[in-house]
């Protein structure tokens, strides 16, 4: 047993170890971040436990279940936090679609408002001209002009009030057009207006959605990220306890050292056949460039902010699909270039809606969109911060910009024309973006 661990009955230790990591992997979830915390690895078995249990075959077989009830709780957990994140995904979906139509409804009717409007005023206008000409024909006392008039007189002025008085049906005519113009404008106003109203609701439901879709998804990385931590230790300790093979910690960290190792040196390898002009075309194969990604992750040559985002990489280089966390091919060859170019590269965001982060542009941001990881954000190149405007990033720049698609996003426009060093671009189209990384994205 470790030390400090009282003894416990094997059915005692299990049941405990089963509580608690589902109140740690809670309480991760009520804390939001995306690892779990120190304490967590507390609960699980030390190798200590796993070589003493071999001793007996009682314990030995207490071990073995309390391991495989571990294991098997951290894929319920990933499981149920996968479908959570899917569900909720879905209810955000259609929360969106429906703040698109009523956008749409809203933006149609405000239109039609507007056109309704502008009628309006302009019958009104005709009616005031129609009207001004009917006063200046009549004079000031047509009827006294009548009964004091000469027979010859009294025709013209008999002609004279016919024609007057079809004058006067065409102004009331044109009165009547311009109030029912005036009833029809202010009743799309009214429309215009509900639509207004309906589509601030929606709106406040579609980001309460979105909120609650980033907090299901932090819930399943969460999930995950315990998985990923623990179950290769818990399957070689379930090894060593089932095989008459006694495997020690240090065999498995050794283990562990070595494929860290290799996948360093292939990485090292690559780069330094790409900085002596020998290396061969970019591989357009995600999980290949992730793999070579881990090189140097491993190698600590390629490093992740917070939140860190080399996990999604990580589960590419593993050939596991993750719901909303996968990054396009363009974006996983910008990274790989930027490696063979620079001895080190830092990374700040690639994939928000995977680690549930709304932020700048939102939803909207290449980031973002379409299940995310269509863009990258490097913070620093070569060991130094970037601005998207320092000679580390200009280097960079006109590398990407012979191999991105056309139409790729490139950031931090203004920084350049401020600094005076824009490049002329043929692939890339750039935009204004804050001067603390340089982002790319793919054309989407």
């Amino acid at each position: 047993m470790s030390p400090g661990r009282s003894a416990l009955s094997p059915s005692v230790v299990r049941n405990w170890r089963l509580v608690a990591i589902c109140v740690v992997v809670a309480s991760v979830v009520a804390w939001g971040g995306l690892a779990a915390p120190k304490a967590y690895a507390d609960n699980y078995p030390s190798w200590a436990d796993v070589q003493a249990a071999r001793s007996n075959e009682a314990a030995k077989q207490a071990e073995v279940t309390a391991i495989t009830n571990l294991v098997q709780t951290l894929k319920t957990q990933v499981k149920a936090a996968e479908d959570l994140a899917i569900q909720r995904e879905k209810e955000n979906e259609v929360a969106q679609a429906a703040l698109a139509v009523g956008k749409d409804k809203a933006d149609r009717l405000a239109a039609r408002s507007t056109a309704l409007k502008a009628t309006a005023e302009a019958s009104r206008r005709e009616a005031a001209v129609v009207g001004e000409k009917l006063a200046r024909s009549g004079g000031p006392d047509l009827l006294g002009t009548l009964l004091t008039s000469s027979a010859g007189n009294t025709d013209a002025l008999l002609s004279r009030l016919s024609s007057m008085g079809r004058l006067t049906a065409t102004v009331n005519g044109i009165y009547s057009k311009a109030a029912q113009d005036d009833n029809l404008a202010k009743a799309a106003s009214e429309q215009a207006a509900s639509a207004k109203n309906e589509l601030t609701v929606l709106a406040a439901k579609a980001q309460a959605e979105a909120e609650k879709a980033a907090a299901a998804q932090k819930q399943m990385i969460a999930a995950l990220q315990a998985e990923t931590a623990h179950e290769g230790e818990l399957q070689a300790q379930l090894a060593s306890l089932t095989s008459a093979t006694q495997i020690t910690e240090q065999q498995y960290q050794a283990g562990v050292a070595a494929r860290a190792a290799a996948a360093a040196a292939a990485a090292a390898a690559a780069r330094a056949r790409a900085r002596s002009g020998d290396a061969g075309p970019i591989s357009s194969d995600a999980q290949a460039l992730a793999q070579e990604l881990m090189g140097y992750v491993d190698s600590g040559q390629l490093v992740g902010s917070y939140p860190d985002h080399i996990f999604e990489i990580r589960w590419i280089a593993e050939g596991r699909s993750v719901p909303n966390c996968g990054i396009d091919t363009s974006v996983l060859q910008a990274m790989v270039i930027a490696e063979h170019m620079f001895s080190s590269v830092g990374v700040s965001d690639i994939n928000r809606r995977c680690t549930g982060q709304i932020e700048g542009a939102g939803i909207y941001s290449q980031h973002y969109m379409n299940g995310g990881g269509h863009a990258v954000d490097f913070y620093s190149l070569g060991g130094q911060g970037t601005n998207g405007a320092d000679s580390n990033a200009l280097a960079l720049i006109r590398t990407l910009d012979n191999f991105m698609p056309y139409g790729s996003g490139l950031g931090q426009r203004q920084c350049r024309l401020n600094a005076g060093d824009e490049p002329g671009l043929r692939h890339f189209q750039d935009f204004y973006d804050t001067c603390n990384h340089l982002h790319v994205n793919d054309p989407m």
